[in-house]
């Protein structure tokens, strides 16, 4: 099983990585099928990210994260105008 880790953390459990972005790191990130967690520490930045492939082993997750990014973009677009 890859182990994926984040470069550090902040205000205790948000994971850090100021490396600068690459391809394969983005790619161990967010198609990883040997990691089984959905949420992964980010490839570049603070925060996590989805690992898709989890997607199937944790669908409530999934859904639920869908439903809120949908809800973001609608809010945010009502602001807009």
């Amino acid at each position: 099983m890859v182990v994926v880790r984040p470069r550090g953390k902040i205000l205790g459990p948000v994971p850090y990585d100021f490396r600068s972005p690459s391809l394969e790191r983005a790619q161990r990130m967010f198609r990883n099928a040997e990691y089984s967690h959905f949420l992964v520490p980010t490839f570049s930045g603070v925060g996590w990210t989805a690992n898709l492939r989890s997607v199937p082993r944790h669908p409530w997750q999934a859904l639920l994260l869908a439903a809120f990014v949908l809800w973001w973009f609608r809010v945010g677009r009502r602001r807009g105008r």
